[in-house]
């Protein structure tokens, strides 16, 4: 079959959570699958990660997004001869011929309030809910990250039980426990961090719920705190967080956004990874956590009990004294830590790029199937 993919998400140097699943897919996807074609579209700012004999990439030209998506996206591929068209996100042409699958990874625009703290943000809130729910009534298929994501596509998009399909996200093999310690080592020295921190990895929006872990931390015995510093990677900065890391009491850094290249390492030389998220439709960081054999502090958010499955230690998002309290005894028993690590590492091995990718061709092949 062909396959055509909206690769937008592809700008440049810009690394995105949804850009990092789709490289993956794909780079698993064209050698499994050598005798399919994979038809990579994206616009003037995309640029190819993927590269192969049945690949090939297409530049389409963008002045106004809608309009490529409804107009531009679904004429490239009649013209291509795609038998379905794979979507990353909750955007699909509403008219197109092409059966269209899209994944959905997430609802926390429609979740969480906090969120959409602007006034235009929330006016667009309910006309996009209404596209959202065109989206997933036009789609062939939709795969969400989760059972939990699940639901609440069905919930809130009232979409088709029959059309949504769980499929988890996976690690990139370069998250495991044993990587290069000379390579490592230049990493943790270029960014000024010694072995032994506590580790966020993620975004710095209002529902990851940062301001509580940096206060938790804050909290610890002097020598604990100090021993163990909280390192925040990723962003965009905020202004609530900023504060409290510039705190008195504080022992923490911002790290900013931090290359793919050099998260492995990150993740390694962790004493420990915390994720206090209020909402997430699956948590990749957790997951890519626990491939390095780094022990997990995370949030009850159902996704997370959902993915971790037992092997990483769980406190409700709001709970103040419960997050400072389940720092310390981690961070001072190192054997409840192993523990969490090798359970944590054989969780991880479940989630396979091979396993998504599989999964996902198939989804794509009934799509197609039911073209012919």
């Amino acid at each position: 079959m062909i396959v055509g993919v909206d690769v937008r998400e592809w700008q440049g140097e810009r690394r995105t959570g949804i850009g990092r699943f789709l490289e993956e897919f794909l780079r698993v996807a064209r050698g499994v699958r050598a005798s399919d074609r994979f038809l990579l579209l994206g616009n003037g700012e995309s640029r190819s990660r993927v590269c192969g004999d049945n690949v090939t990439f297409a530049c389409l030209p963008e002045r106004w997004t809608p309009w490529w998506d409804q107009v531009t996206l679904p004429r490239a591929l009649g013209r291509s001869g795609a038998d379905v068209l794979y979507s990353p996100y909750i955007k699909i042409p509403l008219a197109g011929r092409v059966p269209a699958v899209n994944t959905v990874h997430d609802l926390t625009f429609f979740i969480r309030p906090d969120y959409n703290r602007r006034r235009p943000d929330r006016l667009v809130n309910v006309p996009f809910r209404l596209f959202c729910r065109a989206v997933v009534k036009c789609a062939a298929a939709i795969i969400v990250d989760s059972a939990a994501s699940g639901r609440d596509v069905r919930r809130l998009l009232r979409a088709d039980p029959a059309k949504v399909r769980v499929v988890p996200l996976a690690t990139s093999p370069a998250f495991r426990p044993d990587g290069d310690p000379a390579r490592d080592a230049a990493t943790l020295a270029r960014f000024g961090l010694a072995p032994g921190y506590v580790l966020y990895v993620g975004g710095f929006w209002p529902h990851k719920n940062l301001p509580r872990l940096i206060r938790a931390h804050a909290a610890l015995p002097d020598a604990l705190r100090r021993r163990h510093p909280l390192v925040l990677a990723g962003g965009p900065s905020s202004a609530a967080v900023d504060r409290l890391v510039q705190g008195p009491t504080a022992a923490a850094r911002c790290l900013g956004s931090v290359p793919d290249t050099d998260l492995p390492a990150l993740y390694r030389a962790a004493a420990l990874f915390v994720f206090p998220s209020h909402y997430e439709g699956f948590g990749l960081p957790v997951l890519e956590a626990m491939a390095s054999a780094t022990p997990v502090l995370c949030s009850t958010a159902a996704a997370l009990l959902e993915l971790a499955g037992g092997a990483a230690q769980h406190i409700e998002p709001e709970d103040d004294a419960g997050w400072r309290r389940a720092l310390q005894e981690l961070l001072e028993n190192p054997a409840r830590r192993e523990s969490l690590a090798a359970g944590g590492r054989a969780r991880a091995a479940a989630f396979s790029p091979e396993r998504m990718a599989s999964s996902i061709l198939t989804v794509l092949e009934e799509a197609a199937a039911c073209r012919r």
